[in-house]
C-alpha cells in the first residue's frame, strides 16, 4: 500500500510517528492490518521499524475509539529493554500526549490509576504480578504487544507470558464498539516455523508479516593464533586495539561468552586503551541498575566508546550509533549471532562485524554462523508445556486468595480463576509433596510458600535470582547485584576501573578502589552449551562434507547432529545392551567402547519410536535435556521426570534421522 494511503488511515498517529520519514517495507505490510485491528505477528531483521510499525496504528485506534483508559499492554524481555522503549516512545508521545506512556517493572511501578494512559511498558513477570494483585487495571485492554517473541518461544518464561496473557483475555469487558476487538501482536527476528509460533502465540486466524529487507554483513577475521587461556584477554585487548586505531571508528560493541573472559578483556583492553580517546565499560547482568543505566547512557552520549559485554546487550537496547561489533567468542546459536551482530551500524543495511577465533575449529564456527544468516537458516526451538510453570501459577493463585484477598481458593474454582483447565495434575502433586494443603475444599500453601509470595519471589521462574547488592564503599551506590556474596577474592572490573572487594567488621560487603590485581571469579550461570544441528551442518558443508552421510569406524560414528547426539547417546545406552559402556559424545560424533559401527539412522529411528510410545527414559537420563525453572525442584521426583522427558526434542530429532537415512536409501 502506497505512503499516502497509510496516511489517510492514520491521521492522527501519521504526524506523530512518520512526519518527515520513509516508511520500511515492513511498516507498509503490516500497518493497514493492525489499523483494522488484526493480530499480527511481525518477522524482521533488527532495525526494520517493528516497533513504529507498531505502536502508531495502535495510538490511531486509541484515539479513533475514543477510549479513555490503559489499552494496551507492551511486554519485553527486559526491564533495560523495557527503559530503553520508554525514552522512545515518549520522545513521540510526550508532547502531544504527556503521560500516555508508563512502565511497571521492579524498577519503576507507575500505575498508580490506568486513566488517560494508552500504553503499559512492561516484562513478564511483573505483567504476572500486577495482573494478579490488580486484574481490575486490565478490564479495558485492547491490545498485548509481545517483542522479540523469540527470545522467550521455547522457554519457561515465554509459557509463563502465555499463561497471563490468556488470563487478560478472558477477563476484558466487551468494547463499546463492535469493531474495537483484542488484537495479539508479536514482533520477532527472524526464527523458524514462523506459522507454528504465531498459532501458539496469537491464536488461529492471526496473520504473520516478513520482510526480505536483508542488512548486509560484512565479517572480518582475525586470528589469535591459538593463545593459551591465561593470555588470551591479553592477545584479543592487542588485536583489538590495533583494529581500533586503525578504522578510526568511534562507538564499539564488543561480546562474550561468560562474565569471567568479558571482566577480563575489559580489564585488558582498560590497559591497552589507557590514554586514548575510547574509554572502556563492561556491561553484565551482575551490574546494579543504576551502573548499567550509567554506561548505557555513556555510550549513547558520548562520542568515543568500547563497551564489552554478554548477552545483556543482545536485547534491542539503544546505546546510540554503534558503528561495529567485535566478536571476541564465537556464539552457540545463529540467533545470538543476529542478534548481536545486529547491534551495530542501525541506521545502515550494513551490519560491520569483527570475530576473533583462537583456531581453526573457531574460525570454521564464525564462517557457519555467518552461512546460516545470510541464508536465513536457523536454529530449531522446541516448544511443550510445562508442569514447573503451571506450578507457579496456582501457587500465586493459592497465594492470592490467602494473603490479598482474604478468601482462600476453592480448588472447584482454581479453572475460572486461572482462565486455564489443565491445572489438575500439578495441584494434585502439590498436595502429594506438601506445597498445598487442602482444607474443607480450600487449597492453601504452606508456611515455606506464604513467606516466598510475601517476598514478591513467586511470580518468576527465572532460576537464580537474589537480592544481595554490593555498593561503592565511598559513594555507597550498588555497583553489582551477584545474587550472593561471592566466596572467592579479587577485583572487579566496574564503574570504569578497578574494585576490591571489602568485608567490614560487621560482615557487611563494599568495593573500595584499588589497583588491577588478580581478578575476582565469578560463578558460571551455565554448563557447557551444545552447538545445534543446523550450525553444525553448515560447518560440514563448509568443510566439503555431505552431513547427511554418517561415516563409521569400529568405536566412532561421525554423525554431524549437534545437540542431538546427547540423545543418540540415550539411546545407546538404553538400547544397545551394555549401560556400562562409558559413551561419550560432541557435537560432531558419538564414541563407545564397543563396536557401533552397524548402527544405522534407522536403528536409532525405532528405538525412538519405542521410547516415545514407553516414556520409561529415568529422570536422570533425561534431566540433562531440561531447562529448570525456578519451580522445578519442588515438583515430585514423578512430574520432573515426566518434564524432563518432555523437553526432548523428539520431532527435530526424528526428522534429522530420516533426512540422513533416506540419503542412505537413495545411494
Amino acid at each position: 500500500m502506497e505512503a499516502k494511503s497509510i496516511q489517510q488511515m492514520m491521521p492522527d498517529a501519521w504526524p506523530v510517528f512518520f512526519h518527515h520519514r520513509k516508511l520500511r517495507p515492513l511498516q507498509e505490510k503490516a500497518i493497514p492490518a493492525l489499523v483494522r485491528g488484526e493480530s499480527v505477528l511481525l518477522s524482521g531483521p533488527t532495525a526494520s521499524g517493528k516497533t513504529e510499525a507498531v505502536v502508531a496504528p495502535l495510538f490511531q485506534r486509541h484515539l479513533s475509539f475514543h477510549r479513555t483508559s490503559l489499552a494496551v499492554v507492551y511486554v519485553a524481555p527486559t526491564r533495560a529493554l523495557v527503559n530503553d522503549l520508554y525514552y522512545r516512545l515518549e520522545a513521540y508521545l510526550g508532547a502531544r500526549s504527556g503521560g500516555a506512556v508508563r512502565r511497571y517493572t521492579g524498577d519503576h511501578h507507575e500505575l498508580a490509576s490506568v486513566d488517560g494512559i494508552f500504553l503499559l511498558l512492561t516484562t513478564p513477570e511483573a505483567l504476572d504480578s500486577l495482573q494478579l494483585v490488580s486484574p481490575e487495571k486490565f478490564q479495558k485492554i485492547r491490545a498485548v504487544v509481545i517483542d522479540e517473541i523469540h527470545l522467550l518461544h521455547g522457554n519457561p518464561r515465554g509459557q509463563q507470558l502465555r499463561h497471563v496473557i490468556n488470563r487478560i483475555e478472558h477477563n476484558i469487558l466487551a468494547p463499546t464498539h463492535p469493531k474495537d476487538c483484542f488484537q495479539r501482536i508479536g514482533m520477532t527476528a527472524t526464527i523458524n516455523d514462523v506459522d507454528g509460533v504465531c498459532q501458539r502465540w496469537l491464536g488461529v486466524g492471526a496473520k504473520r508479516i516478513g520482510t526480505c529487507e536483508q542488512r548486509e554483513i560484512e565479517l572480518t577475521l582475525l586470528d589469535l593464533d591459538q593463545p593459551e587461556k591465561s593470555v588470551k584477554a591479553h592477545k584479543s585487548a592487542i588485536l583489538i586495539a590495533e583494529w581500533l586505531d586503525s578504522s578510526k571508528l568511534k562507538k564499539v560493541i564488543v561480546f562474550g561468552n561468560s562474565r569471567n573472559s568479558t571482566q577480563a578483556l575489559a580489564a585488558a583492553l582498560h590497559k591497552q586503551l589507557a590514554g586514548t580517546r575510547w574509554p572502556v565499560h563492561w556491561h553484565t547482568g551482575i551490574l546494579s541498575k543504576s551502573e548499567r543505566e550509567r554506561i548505557e547512557a555513556s555510550m549513547k552520549s558520548d562520542r568515543f566508546g568500547v563497551c564489552i559485554a554478554t548477552s545483556t546487550l543482545e536485547v534491542g537496547i539503544d546505546i546510540g550509533d554503534i558503528d561495529a561489533v567485535v566478536l571476541c567468542d564465537p556464539p552457540f546459536s545463529v540467533g545470538s549471532f543476529l542478534q548481536r551482530i545486529g547491534r551495530g551500524n542501525r541506521k545502515t543495511d550494513k551490519c560491520k562485524v569483527v570475530a576473533l577465533f583462537q583456531d581453526k575449529q573457531e574460525k570454521l564456527l564464525l564462517q557457519a554462523l555467518y552461512q546460516c544468516g545470510i541464508d536465513g537458516v536457523m536454529d530449531d526451538v522446541h516448544e511443550f508445556d510445562r508442569p514447573s510453570v503451571r506450578f507457579q501459577q496456582v501457587l500465586s493463585f493459592a497465594w492470592r486468595g490467602v494473603s490479598r484477598d482474604k478468601k482462600p481458593l476453592l480448588r472447584r474454582s482454581l479453572a475460572s480463576a486461572t482462565c486455564e483447565e489443565d491445572h489438575a495434575e500439578v495441584v494434585e502433586d502439590m498436595l502429594d509433596t506438601g506445597v498445598l494443603l487442602e482444607i474443607a475444599g480450600a487449597l492453601i500453601p504452606s508456611d515455606q510458600f506464604i513467606d516466598l509470595g510475601e517476598k514478591r519471589l513467586i511470580h518468576s521462574v527465572i532460576t537464580g535470582r537474589g537480592c544481595v547488592q554490593i555498593a561503592d564503599g565511598i559513594t555507597g551506590e550498588a555497583l553489582i547485584s551477584p545474587g550472593h556474596t561471592p566466596n572467592s577474592s579479587g577485583s572487579l572490573f566496574v564503574g570504569g576501573g578497578f574494585r576490591k572487594l571489602v568485608e567490614s567488621s560487621t560482615g557487611e560487603m563494599s568495593l573500595e578502589k584499588t589497583d588491577r590485581g588478580p581478578l575476582l571469579q565469578l560463578p558460571s550461570v551455565r554448563g557447557k552449551r551444545w552447538l545445534s544441528r543446523v550450525v553444525v551442518w553448515a560447518i560440514a558443508g563448509i568443510s566439503g562434507a555431505d552431513p547427511r552421510i554418517w561415516k563409521y569406524s569400529k568405536h566412532e560414528i561421525m554423525t554431524w547432529g549437534g545437540e542431538y547426539n546427547r540423545l543418540l547417546i540415550l539411546l545407546l545406552r538404553r538400547y544397545a545392551g551394555n549401560r556400562n559402556d562409558k559413551l561419550k559424545a560432541n557435537e560432531y560424533s558419538i564414541i563407545s567402547l564397543f563396536d557401533i559401527s552397524e548402527i544405522t539412522p534407522l536403528q536409532f529411528l525405532e528405538w525412538t519410536l519405542d521410547l516415545e510410545s514407553k516414556q520409561n527414559a529415568p529422570l536422570h537420563e533425561v534431566l540433562p535435556f531440561c531447562e529448570k525453572s525456578q519451580f522445578f525442584q519442588y515438583l515430585s521426583p514423578e512430574l520432573q521426570r515426566k518434564e524432563a522427558f518432555n523437553s526432548i526434542p523428539f520431532n527435530g530429532f526424528k526428522n534429522w534421522l530420516n533426512d540422513c537415512e533416506s540419503y542412505l536409501s537413495e545411494e
